[in-house]
């Protein structure tokens, strides 16, 4: 699985190009940014992937 950068998060896609997980954060300085949202589709879930 390849991680894409969009604006303000980065995310997978499946093989079809549908999202299937995504980390959104808000810049807060230079260094520094504050998770707001994680998610992970239900197909993924309990795989233990790092």
């Amino acid at each position: 699985m390849e991680i894409l950068e969009g604006h303000n998060k980065f995310y997978v896609n499946d093989a079809e190009g549908n999202q299937v997980a995504e980390i959104v954060f808000v810049p807060t300085g230079e260094h520094l940014s504050i998770i707001e949202h994680t998610d992970v589709d239900e197909s993924l879930k309990g795989q233990g992937r790092r």
